[in-house]
């Protein structure tokens, strides 16, 4: 019998699959790097004219059958704090801007998607070595409370978005009790 998954569960495993392909994209570059090195090692300048017209030629098909992997997606580190008349989240996005973030707020659960469209504008350019690559962030998860998300105010500063979200029905904090510690030898 097959157990279905919970929304979390999916978006769990949808993060790990996203950053398992963002950790293959990243030993792909590396070797691309260490390959474009070993040429210039080892292809003397004389040939290398000849081999870079043969690559130039033979590019397009060979680019052709490898296939595309999904753009790199990070899971953004988030803190959640639950202050009893409101919820905080606080989420490190670092290099997007304001304009790329969205939230999607929903009374029980929270979508936050972003990406750096300023890293697209720049892979037309001649790199002779690229180790950065775009990046997005994808991160969605259930709230400990329901909240009233017409309600939320968002800020951003510093690569570090703040969400604070009032609850649908605010709680009082219960004040910690003081437990006195006795010896283990006088318990009754």
């Amino acid at each position: 019998m097959h157990k279905r998954r919970t929304g979390e569960e999916s978006a769990a495993s949808g993060d790990q699959c996203g950053c398992a392909l963002c950790q293959v994209q990243g030993v792909l570059d590396m070797v691309r790097g260490i390959i474009e090195d070993l040429y210039k090692m080892f292809v003397p300048e004389a040939q290398r004219s000849s081999v870079e017209q043969l690559y130039k030629k033979h590019k397009k098909n060979v680019l052709e059958r490898i296939p595309k992997l999904p753009t790199a997606v990070r899971t953004p580190d988030i803190d959640i704090l639950d202050l009893g008349t409101e919820i905080h989240l606080t989420v490190d996005l670092p290099g997007v801007k304001r304009d790329d973030i969205e939230i999607d707020l929903m009374p029980e659960s929270i979508e936050i998607s972003a990406e750096s469209k300023t890293e697209i504008e720049r892979e037309q350019q001649p790199y002779a070595r690229r180790e950065r690559g775009y990046m997005g962030y994808r991160r969605k998860l259930d709230l400990p409370a329901e909240v009233v998300p017409s309600k939320a105010k968002a800020r951003f500063s510093n690569g570090v978005l703040e969400v604070t979200i009032p609850r649908k029905e605010p709680v009082q904090k219960a004040e910690p009790t003081r437990v006195e510690i006795k010896d283990t030898d006088k318990l009754t």
